[in-house]
């Protein structure tokens, strides 16, 4: 590959600098980091500084959008690296949660809390809860310590919610369409007819 030259630079409202390359839109990244990586108009770069600015801007992107991600709600580590793999690859996606995590802003466990706490006003049960934290990708350990943390009156509140004003077979598909086992679904409905 041959030398290519920086032809202009603009800093963005988010601080980042947009870099252009032989006259094209290249990347955006940190300010800092592009002076440390010598990013200015005029620079004549090799192959090795590409590489470098490409995979920095990578990294940087994974944590602006990983911290607007949490910023809306809270996501698990598994989820969220997910997500970011998609468009800044797999080491600027772990990278960013590491930081993330290092930073308070990811946290399993408190995802599950919330997570749990959320499905459960919204009339789910410990099965969905289950699935829905084993699909984010939280440690199973994580999950069974969550399920044995809801409090029993809060899921029979959330069971009925589910039920609403169903009866016998109805009420039991509804009950196990939303997670709940047949413990629940046996003490508010009954038993089944046969």
């Amino acid at each position: 590959m041959a030398e290519r030259v920086i032809t202009a630079t603009r800093l963005r409202d988010d601080q980042r600098l947009a870099v252009d390359l032989d006259g094209e839109a290249w990347i955006a990244l940190d300010a800092l980091e592009a002076a440390r990586l010598g990013l200015e108009v005029g620079a004549i770069l090799d192959a090795a500084v590409i590489a470098e600015a490409e995979t920095s801007a990578a990294r940087d992107g994974a944590l602006q959008r990983g911290a607007r991600l949490v910023g809306r709600r809270s996501h698990a580590r598994g989820e969220l690296e997910r997500k970011l793999a998609h468009t800044s690859g797999d080491d600027a996606a772990r990278d960013a949660a590491d930081r993330l995590a290092a930073l308070g802003a990811l946290d399993d466990e408190r995802h599950a809390r919330e997570l749990a706490a959320q499905r459960l006003a919204a009339g789910w049960g410990p099965g969905r809860i289950a699935h829905d934290l084993e699909a984010a990708g939280v440690a199973a350990a994580v999950v069974v310590a969550t399920l044995a943390a809801l409090d029993a009156d809060e899921v029979l509140a959330a069971a009925r919610r589910a039920v609403g004003d169903r009866t016998g077979a109805a009420g039991w598909q509804r009950l196990g369409a939303r997670g709940f086992d047949e413990e629940i679904a046996e003490r508010l409905l009954g038993l089944p007819d046969a």
